[in-house]
């Protein structure tokens, strides 16, 4: 028996119908529970400081400049003798320009001096953690402080243990944490906003493409 032109648009309503229905009230049960599960996102995301002394502060290049000024402030409270500064690579736009370089004029003009700081040739995150495993291999680096913002924190901290799996040297996290937005608020900030989507995006790309589970 085949089925009326009638009764296949009317199936058709039905189910389109349904979808509405369902987009609308999973929409509005994420709506009305924004206040409990948003601040949990940013909270995934964000591990803990656990501060230490270390044989390096490693502050981890991007995000603003909130990242070395506390690289800055934990190497003059003497958490470590030395800071590696990563993204020493020219800017894509400018061969000439180097942020690092600013970044070291910086360092040094509040307190660090510059026979103390060392640049990482890197471009991300994952190209950070090869660079600073190859100069701990080199250096015989037994402890490290690592420093970036809060939103970025396991990302790197999980592409740190990934590219130092084989070597036995103890990771500290320290976040920079002085930004308009917290965990519990960042979705009320445009730029937080931004930060936190485009760390969901970059952690599932991490992933696929290098096997670094989140």
């Amino acid at each position: 028996m085949q089925t009326s032109p009638s009764n296949n648009e009317n199936t058709f309503k039905r189910g389109l119908s349904a979808a509405f229905y369902t987009v609308f009230i999973l929409t509005f049960l994420l709506v009305s529970t924004a206040k409990s599960w948003l601040p949990a996102v940013g909270h995934w995301f964000f591990v803990p400081s656990n501060e230490a002394n270390a044989d390096v502060i490693v502050v981890l290049a991007g995000g603003g400049p909130e990242r070395l000024c506390h690289g800055i402030e934990l190497y003059k409270r003497g958490l470590a003798p030395e800071l590696w500064y990563t993204g020493d690579k020219p800017v894509e736009t400018r061969s000439d320009f180097m942020d690092s370089e600013q970044a070291l004029n910086f360092a040094s003009r509040y307190g660090v001096p510059k026979e103390k700081i060392i640049l990482l040739p890197s471009t991300s995150t994952y190209e950070d953690g090869k660079s600073i495993a190859a100069l701990i291999n080199k250096k015989k680096i037994k402890s490290i402080l690592l420093v970036t913002s809060w939103y970025h924190s396991r990302r790197a901290m999980n592409v740190i243990r990934h590219c130092m799996a084989d070597k036995n040297v103890a990771v500290y996290m320290s976040c920079s944490t002085n930004l308009p937005y917290s965990p519990d608020n960042w979705w009320k900030d445009e730029e937080g906003l931004v930060a936190v989507n485009n760390e969901m995006i970059k952690t599932a790309l991490y992933w696929r493409r290098h096997g670094i589970a989140p």
